[in-house]
């Protein structure tokens, strides 16, 4: 098989408008081409991969001594924990691994369908979501895009608040604490390398593909929120993890002040860095695509717009709740994000907090 996608680097994304209708427009001049599409679904493009995706970490989840297979939590955060969800349990002390929910929606309790063993609260517990999308894929042969073929929102995957597959962009609030403040993070940036100065008993924590945030350091770049965790390593009496840090430059700074790290939870991003660590699809390279990826795809002679449905099983076909994320900010209001429509032509833009309707689409290649 070929390797795909191939790099076109500074290839004009089209716009897929074929029709004429003013001498010079896009259907005059053939910058619009006619959509044409490789589906892969064979080998490592078949079947589907687990992608666990954070969801939530406190250190007041506890494991019921009188009833196996309850858990609480006194910070009352379980709600959006559903019935039906599958959950992975991390950094526990006894009660590591995956759970059915047979009870959920409720804060403060819920039930699985196995046995846990007693556990108080005092560890820094943290919860995915575990959903198995498709591994196929979509070579977009305009382009040299390749696309994952299904969106979180169909068939739909158990994640985000209301395991509807619809995540926020990024939200501050679901962020939760994984290393409370203190004076004892270092950033070294010739190893794109977080060090917990004695923490090294910290090591359950943190997982390859978990989306961190800093807070404290002196220097932005090192507070800048979603880095990726690539390894954990115990390095003596300390903690060292190597975070992926894209086009960002890390700066060294020096273990002082007050300096916490939180878990990214129900976040587009998230979900992102978590499909890369399980190699979805056969890849480890995916991203979340700009507003001008996405409209790429959009047939815009169609009558919703949305991309080709026998390609694209499960695009949304029109409505605001059909709307998708890119990952481009609006640049007059950064707490928004760009949406791409299938039913409109203008650029809708919501809230990055936003999580009752939207979801997500990956994409690799291109650059």
């Amino acid at each position: 098989m070929p390797a795909y996608p191939p790099r076109r680097a500074g290839l004009l994304l089209k716009t897929g408008q074929t029709t004429t209708y003013h001498v010079g427009d896009d259907g005059d001049r053939e910058l619009g081409l006619t959509k044409r599409y490789e589906v892969l679904s064979t080998s490592a493009q078949s079947g589907t991969t687990n992608v666990d995706s954070p969801h939530y970490a406190a250190a007041t989840i506890a494991f019921a001594a009188t009833t196996p297979g309850t858990i609480t939590d006194t910070a009352n955060l379980l709600a959006s924990v559903k019935t039906g969800d599958v959950i992975v349990i991390r950094n526990s002390a006894s009660n590591d691994g995956v759970y059915n929910v047979s009870t959920g929606n409720v804060a403060g309790t819920i039930r699985t369908t196995e046995a846990t063993l007693p556990e108080a609260a005092g560890a820094y517990v943290s919860i995915c979501k575990r959903v198995a999308p498709s591994n196929n894929t979509v070579i977009d042969l305009n382009t040299g895009l390749m696309w994952l073929r299904y969106t979180t929102g169909g068939p739909a995957l158990k994640i985000g608040p209301a395991s509807t597959g619809a995540l926020v962009w990024y939200d501050a609030t679901k962020c939760y604490t994984l290393h409370p403040a203190a004076a004892d993070l270092q950033m070294i940036a010739s190893s794109n390398t977080l060090r917990i100065v004695g923490g090294a008993g910290e090591v359950g924590r943190y997982h390859a593909g978990d989306a961190i945030v800093c807070s404290g350091f002196a220097n932005a770049v090192n507070n800048l929120p979603g880095y990726p965790v690539v390894s954990v390593t115990v390095n003596g009496a300390d903690l060292d993890i190597v975070l992926q840090t894209f086009n960002n430059t890390l700066v060294d700074e020096a273990a002082a002040g007050a300096r916490s790290i939180t878990l990214v939870c129900q976040s587009i991003f998230a979900y992102c860095a978590a499909a890369n660590a399980a190699t979805l699809g056969g890849f480890s390279d995916w991203r979340i695509p700009n507003d001008w990826m996405t409209r790429g795809l959009m047939n815009w002679e169609g009558a919703t717009a949305a991309p080709d449905a026998t390609v694209f099983p499960s695009w949304p076909t029109g409505g605001v709740g059909s709307y998708i994320w890119s990952s481009t900010t609006n640049p007059l209001n950064t707490a928004q994000a760009m949406l791409t429509p299938s039913n409109v032509g203008s650029s809708p833009i919501d809230v990055k907090t936003a999580a009752s309707n939207y979801c997500a689409v990956l994409v690799r290649g291109g650059v």
